[in-house]
């Protein structure tokens, strides 16, 4: 933590929130790096060693596998060892898998490689909106909170950019480079004022506060707030933690969580985003595939913005809601222009630019609602005696299920054919706006306290309610 002249209100929950959000970059990197990869790799011959489709699509499946493996031992570290010190020790498997895939001599070095990202993967994407939660205002909490996909996004938009210019190889060392730089920039930023206070130190708490807020800022009352909310807990009567995850509210936040990443992953994220040249391919061989992926990869960039600037403002629900409908639609699209290429593709000789808008109007909704929001909320629904163990259930889940979409799709559009595939997305996302509606609480503006009782009622018109 260091000393800095305060120009403007915020201004180092936004420092603190994008220093964090940087390492985010670098996953974004790993996740961007199949789609322009894959076909270097299998059809020109770019890697160290020939591979088959399937050994490819094992090394794409391999990254969320280590997302779920390390969501668990996060979450356990985060509780003992900080926020800070957590999200700085995932620095070293990250660099590690970038060694491992840049040098490999064998498919199972690949594997290696891609388990030990997905380990980082899985960390951040627990640890960094769990970390920015804390340091955040509530009344930015939702745009500093959007940071996350925003620079998830940022991270794939470089390697699809990159890789238009470089070869594999040279694509790996920058993207190792990259990861070299965060620790010593993260290394500069506090710990959360909450886990500080949790561990007792309470001086430290109060001054990290107000480098937080500024120096006008009353961080002496607001970290007694904090205090009286940690006493309440612990004088509370001990609970079992089988009992803790079945209060009402812990409950519902963990429906909520479930739900959004379970219908983030059904939506076909990234399925589509690691095949995405691909699936460019397969649309049109007169498309510029590359051109075609860095367009798509620009709207996630726009499109995060865009949550960045309203999510505070319109409030989680109603991007979440919009964001699924409008995916929806563009799934439909994409289902109706392959329907037509297999039945005819003289129908569509003119229509090339089709998927191209189809596949970008899909990732600018889903960064402007199911890509962030569910990791914003992430942080603010779990109360403090849950919320570590509560976190690395949900980021569980979401791997598990990225790992799985990730190893059926190419089955699926085998199965289901193109068409079919994007309409059984269609028909998740539909499914989406509706859980939402029915079970995700809005916690725009709200104090942790207000969330839990929002979340402790069982009426769904209050949940609602702004």
């Amino acid at each position: 933590m260091y000393k800095l002249p305060y120009y403007f209100p915020n201004q180092n929950q936004y420092i603190a929130a994008l220093a964090a959000s940087y390492g985010v970059l670098a996953i974004g990197m790993v996740f961007g790096w199949s789609a322009p990869a894959g076909p270097r790799i299998l059809e020109n011959g770019e890697g160290n060693f020939a591979m088959s489709d399937d050994q490819f699509s094992w090394t794409i499946a391999f990254m969320p596998v280590g997302g779920a493996i390390a969501a668990i031992p996060c979450g356990i570290m985060m509780r003992s060892e900080g926020r800070k010190n957590t999200i700085l020790f995932f620095v070293l498997p990250l660099l590690l898998g970038w060694v491992l895939m840049t040098w490999s001599q064998a498919v199972a070095m690949m594997y290696l490689g891609r388990l030990l990202q997905g380990f980082a993967a899985g960390a951040y994407s627990m640890s960094v909106p769990i970390y920015i939660g804390e340091i955040a205002d509530q009344r930015i909490r939702g745009t500093v909170g959007s940071f996350f996909q925003l620079m998830l996004n940022l991270g794939m938009l470089m390697s699809f950019s990159i890789s238009v210019g470089v070869n594999v190889f040279q694509l790996n060392i920058i993207s190792g480079f990259i990861v070299l730089l965060f620790g010593p920039i993260f290394m500069l930023m506090p710990e959360t004022p909450s886990w500080l206070l949790k561990r007792g130190h309470k001086t430290k708490a109060i001054e990290t506060l107000k480098w937080l807020r500024g120096p006008k800022c009353d961080a002496c009352t607001e970290i007694e707030q904090l205090q009286l909310e940690q006493d309440a807990l612990l004088n509370q009567p001990k609970k079992s933690l089988k009992k803790s995850l079945l209060t009402p509210e812990t409950l519902s936040a963990l429906v909520a969580m479930f739900g959004l990443v379970t219908f983030l992953q059904l939506s076909g994220i990234n399925a589509v985003l690691f095949y995405a040249t691909d699936i460019f391919m397969n649309a049109s061989d007169s498309l510029n595939h590359n051109v075609a992926t860095i367009i798509v990869g620009g709207m996630q960039v726009f499109g995060t913005l865009l949550a960045a600037f309203t999510v505070d403002r319109i409030g989680r629900r109603w991007l979440l809601m919009i964001s699924a409908v409008v995916m929806c639609a563009s799934h439909i699209v994409l289902g109706v222009y392959f329907q037509l290429l297999q039945n005819n593709p003289a129908q569509v000789e003119n229509l090339e630019w089709l998927p191209v808008l189809a596949l970008s109007v899909f990732v600018t909704m889903f960064s402007i609602g199911f890509g962030p929001v569910p990791w914003i909320m992430i942080g603010e629904v779990f109360a403090i005696d849950v919320k570590d163990l509560a976190s690395s259930l949900s980021t569980f889940t979401s791997y598990a299920l990225s790992f799985m979409m990730s190893k059926t799709f190419n089955p699926l559009r085998n199965g289901l054919g193109e068409a079919g595939t994007f309409w059984l997305f269609a028909g998740f996302c539909l499914l989406g706006a509706i859980f939402v509606f029915l079970f995700v609480p809005e916690t725009k503006g709200k104090t942790f306290e207000q969330i839990q009782t929002r979340l402790a009622s069982s009426k769904v018109y209050y949940r609602a309610e702004k």
